[in-house]
């Protein structure tokens, strides 16, 4: 998932044999004697790498970030036609919901469409699924905690972004204080499945933890993790996503040791 740095820039194809001309050791093979074929080689292969992590992975992070925060709403549609809200676990949703709207807020305050691709078609998802889920809580224990969620994380977005604007920060500072918000609240969107773990552990049944949410978040994670170590070389891209594949890890670790039991 894009964070606080945004997209930091990976060699393309010219920037290399531009280099490469130059003789830098890093970017690609020294033009000695006019050899031309060996730096059309290192060309080649700079370019390949720098696409493949730099580009693809951002553009599959569009895909991947988004199969992940709409990952509820086919479970929340299926419930609603059962007219029982059953044992799924509401809680991550609002917190799907909360995070996007955050990392939307990001994605205006330093102008980066693909932060925007990321997170705003899937906080209309998590928006819709929520909205359907919540007449399914009446009268369980999992309804007033996902009301006090919501009013509590949209009391702590508005009153951010106020001060944030009437301080007199600069726009760099702001958008920092926004990134590390956003990145709070992405790690704990992560852990939020692991909310039932008691009741998980108790039953030895893993019902109340989604599995294609499950699987969305461990393939999300891992690919912005990728991107983070090896080609944006930054902390704020690879530390909530390494967290956040560990998390997904053991949610999956839990649905392979206790099935979700079938319900008659």
């Amino acid at each position: 998932m894009p964070t606080t740095s945004g997209y930091s820039a990976v060699p393309t194809a010219e920037v290399i044999s531009l280099a490469s001309k130059k003789g830098d050791p890093e970017l690609g093979p020294e033009l000695v004697g006019g050899d031309a074929s060996v730096v059309a080689v290192g060309t080649r292969r700079g370019a390949s790498v720098a696409t493949l992590i730099g580009v693809a992975a951002p553009m599959l992070g569009i895909v991947t970030s988004n199969a992940l925060y709409s990952s509820p709403l086919p479970e929340a549609l299926a419930k609603q036609e059962e007219g029982n809200l059953g044992e799924m676990n509401p809680l991550p949703t609002a917190f799907v919901v909360l995070s996007t709207i955050s990392w939307v807020g990001y994605s205006l305050s330093i102008k980066n469409p693909y932060i925007l691709a990321s997170n705003l078609p899937g906080c209309v998802a998590a928006v819709a699924a929520l909205v359907t889920l919540l007449p399914l809580t009446h009268g369980s224990d999992s309804l007033a905690t996902v009301q006090h969620t919501l009013i509590g994380g949209t009391l702590c977005n508005l009153c951010l972004w106020s001060y944030l604007i009437f301080s007199g920060m600069s726009p760099e500072a702001r958008s920092q204080a926004l990134g590390r918000y956003a990145t709070a609240l992405c790690i704990v969107l992560f852990a939020s499945p692991l909310s039932t773990i008691q009741t998980v552990l108790e039953t030895r049944d893993s019902n109340s933890i989604l599995a294609t949410m499950t699987i969305a978040q461990c393939a999300n994670c891992a690919l912005w993790s990728v991107y983070g170590l090896w080609a944006a070389k930054d902390v704020y891209v690879y530390g909530p996503n390494l967290t956040g594949l560990a998390l997904g890890l053991t949610q999956l670790a839990l649905k392979l040791a206790f099935p979700s039991k079938a319900k008659s």
